[in-house]
């Protein structure tokens, strides 16, 4: 009897591992290999780019800044672009109203006033002519604005530049201020309440006790009165300039009666 052959001495070769591993093995990285379609691609935000746009065009005020926060609150949530966009739109909006906020406190504070001051005599009269912040002028004082007085006789008045170039009443002038009185404290009583008293003031006993009761003077000259708005209110102006000017032209001499 014969005895049959036993198995090779050899191992068998073990089987080729295919791409996605050995059968029955787990594909790489324990997942089943397969296709992945493409990904939508994302939208921008639509309020960033307004924002953006907004911010550069000195827009409404503080409107950049708020379309700014809402967009980036937006594109968290729906996993939009434009972050960007609406971080620059909040930056550049707040750099807006810092610079314009330091030009106005320079401005009230006389800082951006060229030239020297009027030169005065003891007695408060001005001899020499210089720049001057609008609450500086005193009873008495000739300016001229460096504006057309006509553009304030409409009824809503006319922005006032914050200083005036004060000079001698013998000079060619524009304005000549005859009285200059406080508003009382508290709250911003609004624009039209300030001017309705201003003009109250301005035009009474104030004017006949400076000019006198000379008719002609009265048919040439006009009543302008410079007055506190909201933005100088908030930093402690009170204060009212009611003045003289003639629109047809700069006056020479005051109009001061004698013995006022």
């Amino acid at each position: 009897m014969s005895i049959p052959p036993g198995p090779p001495s050899f191992p068998e070769p073990y089987p080729q591992p295919g791409p996605y591993g050995q059968p029955g093995q787990p594909a790489p990285y324990g997942g089943p290999q397969g296709w992945y379609g493409p990904q939508a691609p994302q939208k921008n935000n639509a309020l960033a780019i307004v924002a953006f746009v907004m911010s550069l065009a000195c827009a409404l005020p503080l409107v950049p800044l708020v379309l700014g926060v809402v967009a980036l609150s937006q594109i968290r949530k729906r996993g939009e672009k434009g972050k960007g966009f609406a971080v620059a739109a909040i930056v550049i909006h707040c750099v807006t109203i810092a610079f314009y906020g330091i030009l106005l406190a320079l401005g009230i504070s006389g800082a951006l006033d060229d030239g020297a001051s009027p030169k005065r005599d003891t007695g408060g009269q001005v001899t020499g002519s210089g720049s001057s912040k609008v609450s500086d002028i005193r009873k008495g004082d000739c300016f001229n604005t460096g504006g057309d007085l006509a553009e304030y006789q409409d009824e809503d008045g006319g922005q006032a530049s914050f200083s005036v170039r004060v000079l001698p009443c013998d000079q060619p002038h524009e304005g000549e201020a005859y009285a200059v009185f406080n508003l009382d404290d508290g709250a911003y009583p609004g624009t039209e309440k300030v001017t309705a008293l201003a003009e109250e003031k301005c035009s009474g006993t104030l004017l006949t006790d400076y000019v006198g009761k000379d008719p002609k003077l009265s048919e040439k000259l006009e009543v302008y009165y410079y007055f506190p708005q909201a933005t100088t209110w908030a930093l402690g102006d009170r204060e009212v300039t009611c003045f003289l000017g003639d629109t047809s032209g700069a006056a020479t001499g005051s109009a001061r009666a004698t013995g006022s």
